[in-house]
């Protein structure tokens, strides 16, 4: 058994620092007149700070053998906070004003007291944070220039992400330290339209250099160049790709001479291919063939590349059926192939496949009653590149016998064998790569219509649908009025469990709903994010308009968002979908049992799930693994 006497030892320390029985060193705080000499002892104040332990190995002993220091620059207030911190472990703040504490939060850190440093700043965080408000610049620039400011630190920079001006229109912006601006420059939250980033460095460019001439008209070359070496650290942050081109010939345009001239050209091409894409993509169509072409052969036509990607991806036929495929590069070719969201059914790009590589060797017989092995090897190499990318079980029993078996020498052994072996025992594991199923767009569900989901009914559809228009009476399904259709998106047991699945099928793709059956329990719980999901990034995303829910024959629960800023956590990297901590969705929604409801309500005004299965963490009694889940892509009908 242990028994602690914490209080008994800390009021026996500090009555030895009130009454400094065989002292042995002196510290001297403050000027005269206004000094004050502390006397305390070495083994206390070496044991319990590096500063002093440092500090007091430095200097020798006197005649009276007492070590003399001399610490002019703190005042006797905070340093008696500091001392009986140090001998007692007990810190008093009611008494002290902000300011103060802030600067026993700077002496702290001088004197290494990282325990009393992050106390203090979280104390301010959560306690005083009006007075860091009120204090902003003082409390940023100190914290950027103190290594372990780390909490306020973020604490300043989430003000500065949501409310540029603090520091943008402060007076003490113009003398920001570069690597401060730097950082804010940097982040990927900031609630600043990018124009107006750039705006602000050029102010801040031009301020470190005052001779710079008032009237840009005036300005030499020289003058461009001393403005491009002081931000040439900055310059490379801005996001130029995502400012207008109005906005990039009148804010940009006048400082061209800044940038290099790669970037500068990479930046008018991006206009350009805006312009074609926004104002002429009709005629991009009607030159399809010869656009596509150009796109695929030039690296920064990305924005036309894209635009003729999703064009095949929903037609086809504009390129498989076109007089250019025969001629198609290989690598365009594949780059076709590998499209998840082509609307092409697998038997006829295989078809397609075979066509394109016969195509590349016009000696090839064209009956196939008379090809050699040589034939085949020809074939097996001209596609060598290709055929890792056809998603073979996709393909029906009967087109695979129909069209892949008269083939089946330009396989690989394994993968022939692993195809037939699918076909003939669908459940036996199989050591060929599955990939996964195109996203063929042609499963609907229409509220109020009949519905084909596994999950949620005719009547859950109608009722979603008055949950997102926010109305106090539901619709019914004898009303017919309901303006939503519910597209098909993803399956659980169609696509896969695992978070990266709704990723990689919903990137980019708003107004979702996502809908759970948890195993054992059979609840169905689900939740609306009307904002995009990123697979490219992690953060949490603002929304007014999302809500989580648990769906019942009677008595549903309605769960919607109350702390905008944190309404939905994108976090592809970890695998994470989170309605604040109302409903989690984690990892491989089937087998890991991290999905979980937990009791906090800060972001969402109810529970979805019995307290029976709530908990404050991820737990035996939170976690859950579901039977199947389903996304849906909600829109207006036309």
């Amino acid at each position: 058994m242990t028994i602690q006497f914490y209080e008994r030892l800390s009021d026996d320390l500090t009555q030895l620092l009130e009454n400094p029985i065989d002292y042995n060193v002196t510290i001297e705080i403050g000027e005269e007149p206004d000094n004050q000499i502390y006397k305390v002892h070495s083994y206390i104040l070496q044991s319990r700070n590096s500063y002093f332990y440092k500090k007091l190995n430095e200097i020798s002993f006197n005649g009276n053998h007492i070590k003399v220091l001399k610490i002019p620059d703190i005042s006797i207030k905070i340093f008696d906070t500091i001392i009986k911190y140090i001998y007692g472990g007990i810190i008093s703040l009611e008494k002290l004003d902000n300011s103060v504490v802030f600067d026993l939060l700077i002496t702290s850190n001088e004197l290494n007291l990282n325990e009393l440093v992050e106390l203090l700043q979280t104390h301010f965080v959560d306690n005083n944070n009006s007075w860091l408000r009120q204090n902003f610049s003082r409390v940023y620039l100190t914290s950027c220039q103190t290594k372990n400011f780390r909490i306020i630190q973020e604490f300043c920079n989430n003000i500065i992400a949501k409310y540029p001006d603090t520091i943008f229109e402060s007076e003490i912006f113009p003398t920001l330290p570069e690597d401060v601006l730097i950082s804010i420059v940097k982040q990927d939250n900031s609630q600043l339209e990018e124009n107006k980033i750039w705006q602000y460095v050029i102010q801040w460019g031009k301020a470190q250099n005052p001779t710079l001439p008032t009237n840009l008209d005036e300005w030499t070359s020289d003058n461009f160049l001393t403005l491009k070496t002081t931000l040439k650290q900055c310059l490379p942050h801005i996001r130029y790709f995502s400012i207008s081109s109005e906005d990039v010939f009148k804010m940009i345009f006048p400082y061209q001479q800044i940038l290099e001239p790669k970037l500068w050209s990479d930046i008018n091409i991006e206009l350009l291919q805006t312009h074609f894409v926004d104002n002429n993509n009709s005629w991009l169509r009607q030159n399809f063939s010869r656009v596509y072409l150009t796109s695929c052969q030039t690296k920064n036509f990305r924005i036309i590349q894209e635009f003729c990607n999703n064009i095949i991806a929903k037609y086809p036929d504009t390129i498989f059926e076109s007089e250019i495929f025969p001629t198609l590069p290989e690598d365009v070719l594949i780059s076709i192939v590998k499209q998840d969201n082509s609307q092409l059914e697998e038997n006829k790009i295989w078809q397609y496949v075979i066509q394109w590589g016969k195509a590349q060797n016009p000696t090839l017989p064209t009956n196939l009653d008379e090809w050699t092995s040589d034939n085949f090897l020809t074939l097996q190499t001209t596609l060598k590149q290709c055929l890792p990318h056809i998603r073979y079980f996709s393909i029906s029993s009967e087109d695979v016998f129909k069209m892949i078996f008269p083939y089946q020498q330009i396989l690989e052994p394994k993968l022939w064998s692993d195809i037939n072996s699918k076909l003939l025992a669908p459940n036996n594991p199989i050591d060929s790569k599955i990939l996964p199923p195109r996203r063929i767009l042609n499963e609907t569900l229409k509220a109020p219509n009949s519905l084909t989901p596994n999950i949620i009914t005719d009547e859950n559809a109608l009722r979603i649908s008055s949950w997102i228009d926010k109305r106090e009476s539901r619709y019914t399904r004898y009303t017919k009025n309901n303006p939503y259709e519910f597209k098909l998106l993803v399956r659980g047991s169609r696509d896969g469990f695992n978070v990266k699945t709704i990723y990689e099928i919903c990137d980019k793709i708003s107004n979702t709903v996502i809908v759970l059956k948890v195993k054992d329990t059979g609840e169905v719980l689900g939740g609306f994010i009307p904002c995009r999901l990123d697979k490219n990034k992690d953060e949490w995303i603002h929304s007014q308009d999302s809500f989580a829910f648990s769906l019942k024959t009677k008595n549903s629960i309605l769960s919607r968002v109350k702390n905008f800023d944190y309404a939905i956590l994108n976090y592809p990297q970890q695998l994470k979908i989170l309605f604040g901590n109302t409903l989690c969705l984690v990892g491989n929604l089937k087998t890991d049992k991290k999905c979980c409801s937990l009791q906090s309500r800060v972001s969402y005004d109810k529970l979805v799930r019995s307290e029976k299965f709530i908990d404050n963490i991820l737990s035996d009694k939170s976690g859950f693994n579901v039977d199947e889940y389903e996304v849906f892509k909600v829109s207006k009908k036309k």
